[in-house]
């Protein structure tokens, strides 16, 4: 892995000012407009589509892989996507945090209120492995997502877990320089008045689709039947290689029932993604105006 490219990879296109500052409004958009929910789901949502671009062109091997700023309602969908999915992979922490919440509210210095005390102190050791595991994660979700752009590849439960497991070594470096970089974004936009924090933050989510993109390309460039136009399709390897894998791990073995849950979740998400296609192209309408 290619360290020092994720920070300096920006800067190589001719328009990076540009696609920057834009980037950079958005970002004070969703801020701006976060009361109405809304406002701040669409305008993440575009920072993450931007982002899952990202991911897709370091792994065909672009040159220059930053996005052009075009096509917004379809980036609004695909980063909507994504978020929608890593919500469902955090449900488990969500739902192991809130009872701890409420047992803690519910604590008094009583001998009852030490059990509790007890209590919460398991939830939260619950969460923080599961938080782990979930940080860990995160990176093979984001490539799947960005291979195919399908919502059901970023519930793969056991391809995901098949392609961290493979891959953990990059996987580990590059959840580390995302921590590290978000801390340099941070005081970096503090010292420019905090106004600069607007654009090193949407520089954090380039540095962090360049790292992932990076371990997608290791995995094997393009994914299968997916060829960029004006482009040679890269194998797993060599030209002409195609490597399938099976993996005998399901989702039930990790939690029981949870291969249901993720089908209901999946049902119930789809449903809200056909609506945020509806927004996407009313958003496509008023960028081409």
């Amino acid at each position: 892995m290619d360290i020092g490219k994720p920070f300096s990879f920006v800067f190589e296109d001719e328009n990076w000012l540009q696609k920057l500052l834009i980037g950079g409004l958005i970002t004070l958009g969703g801020i701006l407009f976060s009361w109405t929910v809304i406002g701040a789901l669409v305008a993440f949502g575009l920072i993450y589509g931007y982002m899952v671009e990202v991911v897709r062109n370091v792994r065909r091997g672009h040159p220059k892989p930053l996005p052009e700023w075009d096509a917004w309602g379809d980036k609004t969908i695909k980063g909507l996507k994504l978020m929608a999915i890593q919500l469902i992979w955090a449900l488990p922490m969500i739902l192991v945090v809130a009872p701890s919440a409420i047992i803690t509210s519910l604590t008094e210095n009583t001998r009852v209120g030490e059990a509790f005390a007890i209590l919460s102190l398991c939830f939260s050791c619950l969460a923080t492995l599961y938080g782990i595991f979930l940080v860990l994660v995160i990176p093979a979700i984001t490539i799947r997502f960005a291979e195919t752009e399908e919502f059901s590849s970023g519930l793969n439960v056991r391809d995901i877990l098949a392609f961290t497991r493979e891959h953990i070594g990059d996987v580990i470096i590059a959840t580390i320089l995302v921590f590290a970089v978000q801390i340099i974004a941070a005081i970096v936009g503090a010292i420019l008045c905090g106004v600069g924090l607007l654009f090193t933050t949407f520089w954090a989510y380039l540095v962090q689709g360049h790292l992932y993109g990076q371990i997608g390309l290791k995995r094997g460039g393009q994914a299968v039947g997916e060829t960029a136009v004006g482009e040679t399709a890269i194998t797993a390897g060599a030209v002409g290689e195609t490597r399938s894998h099976r993996y005998d791990l399901l989702p039930e073995d990790i939690m029981p029932g949870v291969g249901e849950l993720v089908d209901d979740l999946e049902a119930n998400a789809q449903s809200a993604v056909e609506e945020i296609e509806d927004l996407g192209d009313a958003l496509d309408d008023v960028s081409k105006e």
